[in-house]
């Protein structure tokens, strides 16, 4: 494979045509410079350079390589520029996931004065169910997650920002005490449920719905009872309800989800302070 260090010695031979001066210029010994040449060629598969007591003179695919080569060599030097920045300007974009109901109580903590003091940063949102954004983490679909009870996975680096309880809450005006709303697919719901059959407690009627935030307002308006986190409670504004006493409770961790090279990249790393630092 041809590298950029390799072509950097054939421009100084085109332009000097001559093996030691090259070498001066270039700091390094001729024998280095001759093997560089000679492999090189090899790999192109064609002389570069007639050789003659005068010095070097290029072939016509010396001269079409040295056309190029300017051109190869800034655009090596491009990628390499844009490499650096990559890990000391904190800028580009960062793909965050988390549950729609988790954003409600994150995002607001932190992004507001991260994007006033970054404004080369650019946030990509997308919502799923916290399991999913941790395989898409694992995947590299995604940059960063926040994900609650996340299971552990050799290739990500977990670390807790809060804790949360899910329980069952009674609207103060409850119209029908005889139904209950959940999320039947998180395991908390799950769990709790469990809890309550365990318990002997059974509500006649249940609505199911894939959207807290959703079930929050339905448990606001005296809709039914609600099996919700405590956070996802307190989001919305204005809220009369309490926790139904002697009910179930399941202990949530929230937590940040990224792999170790994210933090390695400029804006990650200054995303992760500022996370923590709201936290």
């Amino acid at each position: 494979m041809i590298n950029p260090e390799a072509i950097k010695y054939f421009i100084e031979l085109a332009k000097t045509q001559h093996m030691s001066r090259a070498a001066e210029r270039l700091g390094v010994t001729q024998p280095t410079l001759s093997h560089s040449l000679k492999r090189l060629e090899d790999e192109l598969g064609h002389l570069l350079f007639l050789r003659s007591k005068k010095g070097l003179s290029l072939t016509p695919a010396g001269q079409n390589l040295f056309e190029k080569s300017q051109e190869l060599l800034q655009s090596w030097e491009s990628v390499l520029n844009s490499v650096n920045e990559e890990v000391s300007v904190a800028k580009g974009r960062i793909r965050l996931g988390c549950h729609t109901a988790v954003a409600q109580y994150t995002l607001p903590l932190f992004l507001p004065a991260l994007l006033k003091n970054y404004p080369d940063l650019k946030i990509s949102l997308t919502h799923g169910l916290s399991r999913h954004m941790t395989e898409m983490v694992v995947s590299s679909q995604l940059d960063v997650a926040f994900a609650v009870n996340p299971n552990r996975h050799p290739d990500l680096i977990i670390k807790e920002l809060a804790r949360d309880k899910v329980t069952i809450w009674v609207p103060q005006a409850c119209a029908n005490p005889d139904i209950l709303l959940m999320e039947p697919s998180l395991n908390q719901s799950q769990d709790i449920l469990s809890k309550l059959e365990k318990k002997g407690l059974h509500f006649k009627r249940t609505i199911e719905s894939s959207s807290l935030e959703v079930i929050a307002q339905l448990l606001n308006a005296g809709v039914g009872y609600a099996i919700l986190p405590e956070r996802v409670v307190k989001a919305l504004s204005n809220i009369k309800v309490h926790p139904l006493r002697d009910a179930p409770v399941f202990e949530d961790k929230i937590c940040v989800v990224y792999k170790p090279e994210f933090r390695k990249l400029k804006r990650g790393e200054i995303f992760l302070q500022e996370l923590m630092n709201a936290f």
